[in-house]
């Protein structure tokens, strides 16, 4: 079963690594759904923001995903990666509020 739920997570993860550095290198908001270009005050930094949001949260993921493959998510690893990923996201957010 370990093996399973970390390839779906490396695939998720290499996604999300993927789509970010794309994000980031296109500097470009236009292509994301029910994204306002009208709200936003600096799109080429909300676009490098949150490029990057999505690349660490991706390489986040492929490490859980590391450790799901090998059968080491213990509840710490799993409170680990939560924790994490709500750190992103809350920064994330908070820093985005600059651009809109």
């Amino acid at each position: 079963m370990g093996l399973v739920a970390g390839a779906l997570y490396g695939a998720l993860g290499v996604v999300l690594v993927g789509g970010g550095l794309v994000l980031r290198r296109q500097k470009s908001m236009d292509d994301v759904p029910l994204y306002d270009p009208d709200a936003a005050d600096d799109p080429a930094a909300l676009a490098r923001l949150l490029g990057l949001s999505l690349a660490v949260f991706g390489l986040v993921t492929l490490a859980f995903g590391v450790a799901e493959t090998f059968d080491r998510a213990t509840g710490v690893v799993v409170g680990g990666y939560a924790l994490v990923v709500l750190f992103v996201a809350l920064v994330t957010a908070v820093r985005s509020r600059r651009y809109e």
